[in-house]
């Protein structure tokens, strides 16, 4: 599933925390510029917590977990015990240290391993796929491993870059992906029939485009952040966004959310 795109930065974790001074205590809102790693930040990351309706002690699975920023606020805010998954061992690496520095150490554990074939003790209460689903090419057969991995009942809260128009023309590189052998976008309405031959009840997708460009305006209202994606991503960071932002105001692709219930 990986082609090496996201190992662009080693020892993310140190040059985070130098970034922004190295302080006596940090906070999840003071990683959010850089371990946010989806469009919305944040503010996406509150509204995928309201629809996962988790409380302290439950289990949520966090595919594709990155830096950990979205586990570590689902942790914070909910006091469930949060499992994230990332192929990139420096992600892994990166998200330990910083759970370790918030504070979060007993409520996130971050394990190296492939979204496409996971391997995982069952009986999550929840799961989250957050702009991951881009890059695994069979998502009949992934969707349907998510659901073995659920509790009855258990949400699937999926927060992914879909294509809501023609693709044909999209540049690259993109955030999620070098070029286009990487980049693997289908419709919501796709990602509706992959789950539903899962086993899901599904809802309707939401559209958070304009949530995301809110959430960016606001974000850039107060000056750049001492750490942001530019930190991970590294110089090719402005052409990669400058790609996906055409690609958002042309309305070819949107950033969508859907939940889906076992």
């Amino acid at each position: 599933m990986s082609d090496g795109h996201y190992e662009r930065v080693d020892d993310l974790a140190t040059t985070i925390l130098r970034d922004l001074g190295d302080p006596d205590t940090i906070s999840v809102d003071d990683l959010a510029p850089a371990d946010e790693f989806h469009l919305g930040g944040a503010v996406a990351t509150a509204a995928i917590i309201d629809a996962l309706a988790v409380r302290a002690g439950d289990r949520v699975l966090d595919i594709g977990s990155g830096l950990g920023g979205p586990a570590r606020r689902i942790a914070a805010t909910t006091g469930a015990r949060v499992t994230g998954v990332d192929l990139t061992a420096e992600f892994v690496r990166t998200a330990t240290r910083l759970s370790d520095r918030v504070g979060l150490q007993e409520l996130t554990t971050f394990l190296v391993g492939d979204a496409s074939a996971l391997d995982l003790e069952g009986g999550f209460d929840a799961a989250t796929l957050i702009h991951v689903g881009m890059n695994i090419a069979d998502k009949p057969a992934f969707f349907s491993s998510v659901h073995d991995l659920l509790a009855e009942g258990g949400r699937f809260v999926v927060y992914d870059i879909m294509a809501t128009g023609d693709i044909g023309d999209l540049g690259f590189p993109m955030p999620f992906a070098s070029s286009r052998a990487g980049a693997f976008l289908v419709s919501p309405d796709d990602y509706r029939s992959a789950l539903e031959a899962a086993g899901f009840t599904v809802s309707d997708p939401e559209d958070h485009t304009r949530l995301s460009l809110d959430a960016a305006a606001a974000a850039g209202a107060g000056g750049p952040p001492p750490v942001s994606l530019a930190t991970v991503m590294g110089p090719d960071f402005a052409t990669m966004f400058a790609n996906l932002g055409a690609a958002l105001r042309g309305g070819v692709l949107a950033p969508i959310q859907i939940v889906a219930t076992r």
